[in-house]
C-alpha cells in the first residue's frame, strides 16, 4: 500500500510541476491577420484619382524565423496569405516578390507585387510600412498612407515540448498503474 501511495504521490507531483510550467511560459504561435487601408495623398496637390481608400489584407506565422532587416527595426514574418485589390487587379501571395524585404510584421508590410500581362508589367505597387506607392494599369502613380488594424489577438498555444512532456508523463503513469497491477496479480 505504501508504494502505491508514493506512485501516486510521484505522479501527482509531475502532472502539477507540468501544469504550472505550461501556464508559466505559454507560447504565443499563431496566425496573425492584419488588415490594411490605403488612404490616397494626390501629389503635388492635384485632385485624387481614388474615389475611395483601397483595402486589403495580410497573414503571417509568427511561429516562423523573420528576417532583420535592420538592426532596431522589427523582424519581417513571410507572409502566408495576402488578398489586396489594386484597381481591378487582384494581388495575393503569388503576385508577390520572394525574397529580401517581403514579409509582413505587426508594424505593417514591406513587399512589392506586380502584375504581368503578356510579358508586360500591367500594375504594380511597394509597401513600406505605413507608406504605399502604386502604378495601376491606366492612369497616374498613386502615393498613400497605410493605416493597419489587428483582426485578433493571438490565442496562447501550448508548447510542442509542454505537450510532449505531459504525454510523456501521462504515459509513464498508465505503465507505472500496469506494472503495479500485474504485480498484484502475480502474488
Amino acid at each position: 500500500m505504501a508504494n502505491v501511495s508514493k506512485k501516486l504521490a510521484v505522479t501527482t507531483a509531475g502532472v502539477v510541476l507540468s501544469f504550472t510550467a505550461m501556464e508559466a511560459n505559454p507560447a504565443q504561435a499563431a496566425v496573425i491577420t492584419f488588415d490594411f487601408t490605403i488612404t490616397e495623398t494626390p501629389a503635388y496637390g492635384g485632385p485624387p484619382i481614388l474615389n475611395e481608400p483601397l483595402s486589403g489584407f495580410y497573414s503571417y506565422d509568427d511561429s516562423t524565423t523573420p528576417a532583420i532587416l535592420q538592426p532596431g527595426f522589427p523582424p519581417m514574418f513571410p507572409l502566408t496569405d495576402f488578398s489586396f485589390n489594386f484597381l481591378g487587379d487582384e494581388f495575393s501571395v503569388s503576385d508577390l516578390v520572394q525574397g529580401a524585404g517581403y514579409g509582413g510584421s505587426a508594424t505593417g508590410l514591406l513587399t512589392v507585387g506586380f502584375k504581368v500581362e503578356d510579358d508586360t508589367v500591367r500594375s504594380q505597387f511597394v509597401f513600406v510600412d505605413n507608406n504605399f506607392f502604386g502604378n495601376p494599369p491606366q492612369g497616374s502613380s498613386i502615393t498613400g498612407s497605410v493605416t493597419y488594424s489587428q483582426r485578433t489577438s493571438p490565442t496562447p498555444v501550448p508548447e510542442p515540448a509542454t505537450l510532449g512532456g505531459l504525454c510523456a508523463l501521462g504515459l509513464s503513469s498508465i505503465f507505472l498503474k500496469k506494472k503495479g497491477a500485474s504485480k498484484c496479480n502475480n502474488n
